[in-house]
């Protein structure tokens, strides 16, 4: 349908101006009939302020429609963050009809210029008058941005600073709420649930939040109050306020977190809750209303409604039951995450849980029973041999001072025990503030790692000990080659042993869960546990049938095979067998 036909259909009421939304998103409201618009707030423009001195004059680069004040609804996306570059002619001089032109100043060094909140407090006057009679405004949060903006007036014989002014993106309205900054993922229904909530639980795996709110009060017979106009919808992990309705003079705002899918939490938001709640702002959409009200039901519907709601509550039991489920989970393994992100005291001890959980049957911690006795921070006592172990986060990479202190230690309690059956282990959470996956691997030098390997002691990272845990509960690792490794000197590493390679396939079939590969006296059965490598990553697959020549077969050892696994495999993957007692030898 044309663009033209489509406004045709679209009803006059209520009038939508959405504000830094995908086109999508406009263009699926738009196909539902409603009446849109668009606006920006604006975007970041990126400053060449270069040099100490430098400096350049912007003006705002949002778009505001001017009859903005006749909307009945407005949505305002604040996970907007799209950049632009500066332009020279930013500031144009050429149809100024005064003796002067007000700019905005960008000095050095700033890099990004944010137009936002200067935008957001426009809009916001416009809001202000749109609450006084009944309206709608669906604010989508963000993180509160601060900016100090310098105003300047541009004259034939001067630049002059007129006004300084600190704004927030969060100026919204006169009546927004205290917030602060603070981000996240868990969220739950409060315990009093809305007619909305379901749909809000429905995106909850899809949302995130970087706002807290403070529910407003007021003062009542000499007390602070609660506002029961007020309503929170949705909270945090720690009973904070994250999405909230505000009753605010005639009109109804909506703050909700970051709900990745807009397009289709709208599109239900508008047709199946808005529309029911606010009637006179949606006439065309509730003008039938009485036709769903329940006392004109067609046949099989009642059926049908008590479905749904059983459905509902379902859905909203087993989210909240889910939800649980990986807090439990995140409580009981949280010592894999402390791996690879904490330092210190915590790290310790979440090593200590690791070797515990590796089966070491003694694994005493230094720095609970001597904390004030700069000692090793674990000791692990195998009977017939002892290790020592030296663990660190930090937010670079070792120093050689960092990966030797264990040698130290290491030879004090050999001279106790008078053997020399005592091992040391420095394991370390280098550049902790940094995803695992891109940090330096490994993040010791080659005269670390020879230095190590010379004086008999290991070198280790907790993001080794992290993969292994998977890789032994996969059955790729035992705990017993995990706790041997642990003994090594030089880097440790903490892969399986003993594999044959039997080659990267060229060609994959059915999703990946059929490979092609090339053997050279090499036995193949059916029924055997391969092992496929990528990106350092192994993963453990079952061989389900072999064919050759289109034929199935229980084993092969020469020629081009094609083997179905039990789990599809990944391209450009190395393929495995492990080494046979017997000894197979590639050739």
């Amino acid at each position: 349908m044309k663009e033209a036909e489509q406004k045709q259909l679209a009803h006059d009421s209520p009038q939508v101006c959405l504000f830094d939304l995908e086109k999508s998103i406009l263009d699926a409201l738009t196909g539902a009939s409603y009446n849109c618009n668009s606006g920006s707030l604006g975007r970041l423009v990126r400053v060449p302020n270069n040099k100490r001195n430098e400096h350049h004059f912007l003006q705002l680069n949002h778009s505001i429609p001017v009859n903005l004040h006749e909307h009945d609804i407005i949505v305002l996306n604040m996970d907007f963050h799209e950049k632009s570059d500066y332009k020279e002619n930013e500031v144009s001089l050429d149809n100024v009809t005064g003796h002067s032109i007000h700019a905005l100043l960008s000095i050095f060094p700033e890099k990004i210029f944010n137009p936002r909140p200067y935008s957001t407090l426009a809009v916001s006057n416009e809001i202000n008058k749109i609450l006084n009679r009944e309206s709608i405004v669906i604010i989508f949060a963000s993180s509160q941005e601060r900016v100090i903006y310098k105003e300047v007036e541009i004259t034939s014989y001067e630049n002059k600073i007129t006004n300084e002014r600190e704004l927030t993106s969060t100026c919204f309205y006169d009546g927004f709420p205290y917030c602060h900054n603070k981000t996240g993922r868990k969220v739950k229904s409060p315990d009093k649930a809305t007619a909305i909530t379901p749909l809000l639980l429905k995106h909850s795996s899809d949302t995130s939040y970087g706002l807290v709110f403070d529910h407003p009060t007021h003062w009542e017979d000499h007390k602070q109050v609660k506002d029961n106009d007020f309503i929170p919808l949705l909270i945090n992990n720690d009973g904070e306020i994250i999405s909230f309705y505000h009753a605010y003079k005639k009109g109804a705002v909506f703050v909700f977190p970051c709900i990745n899918d807009k397009r289709s939490f709208l599109l239900e938001l508008f047709n199946s809750y808005l529309s029911e709640i606010f009637p006179n702002l949606f006439p065309y959409h509730s003008q039938f209303g009485w036709l769903d009200n329940g006392d004109y039901l067609l046949p099989g519907e009642f059926k049908l409604i008590e479905e749904k709601r059983i459905i509902e509550k379902r859905y909203s039991s087993e989210m909240e039951k889910n939800r649980k489920a990986i807090e439990k989970i995140k409580d009981d393994f949280s010592f894999l995450h402390d791996l690879i992100s904490e330092s210190g005291h915590q790290l310790v001890s979440s090593v200590e849980h690791y070797l515990k959980w590796l089966d070491f049957p003694s694994v005493i911690n230094f720095d609970e029973t001597n904390p004030d006795i700069l000692e090793e921070d674990l000791q692990v006592d195998c009977g017939d041999k002892l290790l020592v172990v030296e663990i660190k986060g930090i937010g670079g990479t070792s120093t050689d001072k960092d990966c030797s202190q264990i040698s130290k230690i290491r030879y004090r309690r050999a001279e106790q025990r008078n053997k020399f059956d005592v091992s040391g282990l420095y394991i370390v959470n280098h550049q902790r503030y940094m995803p695992p996956k891109k940090r330096n691997t490994p993040p010791f030098t080659e005269n670390q790692i020879k230095d190590a390997r010379l004086d008999k002691r290991g070198l280790l990272t907790t993001y080794d000990l992290y993969r292994a845990y998977f890789m032994v509960e996969s059955g790729i690792l035992s705990k017993d080659e995990v706790r041997d490794r642990l003994f090594d000197y030089g880097l440790v590493e903490l892969e399986p042993k003993d594999l044959i390679r039997l080659g990267t396939p060229q060609e994959y079939f059915m999703s990946g869960t059929v490979a092609i590969l090339n053997l050279r006296n090499i036995n193949l059965k059916n029924g055997m546990d391969l092992f496929v490598k990528k990106n350092s990553e192994y993963e453990k697959v079952k061989i389900l049938s072999i064919r050759i020549n289109e034929e199935e077969v229980d084993q092969v050892t020469n020629g081009e095979i094609g083997i179905k696994l039990d789990r599809a495999a990944r391209k450009n993957s190395e393929f495995f067998t492990k080494r046979e007692k017997t000894g197979q030898i590639q050739l």
